[in-house]
């Protein structure tokens, strides 16, 4: 992104005052290249408890591991990375300690979306991420983004044991609808 627009591969400038920019994620070739397997977009192909389909002694995680939930895949992003690594840390000290790992279990909770550091967006969601009526915004928005995001394992390991407290759902200071 220049001042004046965006430039293309080609050095054409398209005038544009914002821009948004995604892309798709395509994991590293190094795992299919040792040999595991792996699925269309190179992550590695896990079981229920996140070791490799084709050698169990490995564990894949985060955007690496291609995860089934019995609603659907996850999606690479920080909110599934997260909980991937802690449970595949919490799967190594079980197989330490003589006993087998547990099943993986994940469902989202929201799609947040910073706008600076002052302004966001928070779509709640159902477990498989389809959306849920409930939203919140402003600078309320911001703080529960700035809250999830600084604490990831102390948030994620509180959402597996009960449901979030309303603080987190419904901050003061911002809108938060039904």
């Amino acid at each position: 992104m220049l001042p004046e627009g965006v430039e293309l591969a080609g050095g054409e400038i398209i005038p544009a005052r914002a821009c948004l920019w995604t892309t798709g994620f395509w994991a590293s070739p190094l795992a299919a290249g040792a040999g595991l397997h792996v699925d269309s977009r190179g992550r590695i192909i896990v079981d229920q408890a996140l070791r490799s389909v084709s050698h169990d002694h490995v564990f894949a995680v985060g955007d690496s591991a291609a995860v089934r939930q019995p609603w659907g895949e996850l999606h690479d992003t920080c909110q599934s990375g997260v909980p991937t690594a802690i449970h595949a840390a919490d799967s190594l000290a079980r197989l330490l300690r003589g006993q087998q790992p547990a099943r993986f279990r994940f469902g989202y909770i929201h799609q947040p979306v910073s706008l600076g550091r002052k302004d966001a967006v928070i779509q709640f969601a159902r477990p498989d991420d389809t959306p849920r009526r409930a939203c919140l915004t402003g600078r309320a928005a911001a703080r529960y983004k700035e809250i999830v995001s600084s604490s990831p394992p102390k948030v994620y390991r509180m959402s597996r044991r009960r449901t979030l407290p309303a603080v987190f759902l419904a901050p003061r200071g911002g809108r938060a609808s039904k």
